[in-house]
């Protein structure tokens, strides 16, 4: 009977230790599947549309890659390469700063513009430069210049902000370079420009304006982070050109403000991007590859509290 009795208890702990084992692999299976179906909708995404969500690329570095506000840079600083800050104290005083009425200070130490803003910043030379009358609006020309004004042009950019959306009903932040004025003179090529968007609705597009005020737009995505329309939160619109004569356009998003930064969404201006280059002296595909004076921050009809801007000439990667 004790013998028996012992073969019984062996046979049921096999029995449990089985059953457990194959929960196990049952749950890691389902895991695995769930995970190979996220890919595949994944996939497809990026296969029906240019613009795809980047694979949620995680930026994660040492607090020697903070700027002046603490925020994380997501590209060095070019070496001797200008970089502008928003001053916190009193940012009407700065004379790089230009292009809107008034700016107010907010409770909370913020700033607001009222509900239109189209704030510039210039380049490192580019205070006064001769808008609407500049050398050439030759796309052709401007190619083999590689500016507007001067050598000095924002060129290779990183364009960050810190945002929060109060009310109106404004879709969202733009912010754009390489352009030298919009509006129609000059057939509208002072228009040349790149604006990156996030939307308050938790979308996101990337916009190319060769001659204005028509824009060139790449499919709307939607961020991984849900709506941007209650708190805080921080975005980065990167542009920068490469050595094969593309230009990479990113847009970057820290919506917890923890300096944990996700690009959501890149595209690579390799031509076939645009019709209105022609207009200007180009291809009708023209790739807008030369700095400009000036960057802007952009919203309509939204009141949007702000701080923390800046815009940083930057080292862009090689490849």
């Amino acid at each position: 009977m004790e013998k028996e009795k012992i073969i019984k208890t062996s046979f049921t702990i096999f029995f449990l230790c089985f059953l457990l084992i194959a929960t196990f692999y049952l749950i890691s299976q389902n895991l695995v599947f769930s995970q190979q179906n996220e890919d595949e909708d994944y996939e497809s995404i990026k296969t029906n549309v240019d613009l795809h969500v980047a694979d949620l690329k995680i930026h994660e570095k040492n607090s020697t890659d903070l700027d002046i506000f603490g925020i994380k840079k997501i590209y060095p600083t070019k070496k001797g390469g200008f970089e502008w800050f928003l001053n916190k104290e009193d940012p009407e005083s700065d004379r790089y700063l230009h292009n809107y009425k008034s700016i107010e200070k907010n409770v909370d130490d913020s700033f607001n513009i009222g509900e239109r803003s189209r704030m510039g910043v210039y380049s490192k030379d580019g205070i006064s430069y001769p808008k609407e009358n500049m050398e050439t609006y030759n796309f052709t020309e401007l190619s083999k210049k590689g500016y507007w004004y001067k050598p000095s042009d924002w060129k290779n950019v990183e364009i960050t902000g810190e945002y929060l959306y109060k009310k109106g009903q404004g879709s969202g932040i733009t912010h754009y370079a390489r352009s030298e004025d919009h509006s129609l003179l000059h057939n509208g090529c002072g228009g040349s420009s790149y604006k990156l968007k996030i939307h308050f609705d938790g979308t996101s597009s990337i916009n190319k304006e060769q001659s204005h005020p028509k824009s060139w737009k790449i499919p709307i995505n939607t961020t991984p982070f849900g709506k941007l329309d209650k708190d805080w939160f921080r975005f980065k619109g990167v542009i920068y050109n490469l050595p094969d004569g593309t230009v990479k356009l990113e847009n970057w998003l820290d919506p917890f403000l923890n300096n944990t930064w996700t690009k959501f969404a890149e595209y690579q201006d390799k031509g076939g991007w645009g019709k209105d280059g022609n207009k200007c002296g180009g291809k009708n595909d023209h790739i807008i590859t030369w700095g400009s004076p000036t960057t802007t921050f952009r919203w309509d009809d939204a009141l949007v509290y702000f701080k923390n801007l800046s815009v940083r000439e930057i080292q862009p990667p090689k490849s």
